[in-house]
């Protein structure tokens, strides 16, 4: 075979190689070049040319969860004489070691002074847990209090407010009990209490 036979050869291939698609596209309805693309010039897939591209897949079973109930705000009121005492217990109101105030947090505080008399004069006072030092404590307490004090002055701004932090000075219940880490003890200490005269 002499070198011309052989470009004869592979010329004619690339010619048909070119016209495949011609076909393709004649048998579908070609679109020149100059058409607009619209959804009626396309061509049309039948469900039978694609069923040798689609495999399936297993979908794994789903199983529903449980979901708990969230226990409502609920600040704790203890009248003792002439004093009534409303703690509001900081594991509700803030995340831990912080002292933000979130939206929902403040509209519990707003929600829980509403029935405060007019005109009094509020303390508020906060508390931690042992966990950290004394120092720390002391701020952090204090700073949960204002945060409270700030919302209660927006909301009932009748009220005269007088703003503390004690740390973890001034427990309600044991940090500790023989030895042990006492957790729900801890807790009921990370308060901020609002006192008034009733």
């Amino acid at each position: 075979m002499t070198i011309a036979s052989r470009r004869t050869m592979i010329r004619a291939g690339a010619v048909a190689t070119l016209a495949v698609p011609a076909i393709v596209l004649g048998a579908s309805g070609a679109i020149a070049e100059d058409d607009p693309l619209t959804v009626d010039t396309l061509p049309s897939v039948t469900d039978s040319e694609l069923s040798g591209h689609i495999d399936s897949i297993d979908i794994p079973d789903i199983r529903a969860i449980d979901i708990p109930d969230i226990d409502t705000f609920e600040p704790e009121v203890e009248e003792s004489g002439d004093e009534t005492v409303v703690s509001l217990q900081t594991d509700v109101l803030f995340r831990f070691g912080e002292a933000k105030l979130s939206s929902s947090a403040e509209d519990a505080v707003a929600e829980a002074v509403a029935g405060l008399p007019d005109d009094a004069e509020v303390e508020v006072v906060g508390h931690t847990d042992s966990i950290g030092s004394d120092a720390d404590n002391q701020k952090l307490s204090k700073k949960r209090a204002k945060a409270v004090a700030d919302v209660i002055g927006t909301e009932r701004d009748d009220l005269t407010l007088d703003v503390s932090g004690k740390g973890e000075s001034d427990p309600v219940e044991p940090n500790e009990r023989g030895g042990e880490d006492n957790p729900e003890g801890r807790e009921k200490n990370r308060r901020v209490e609002l006192r008034y005269a009733d």
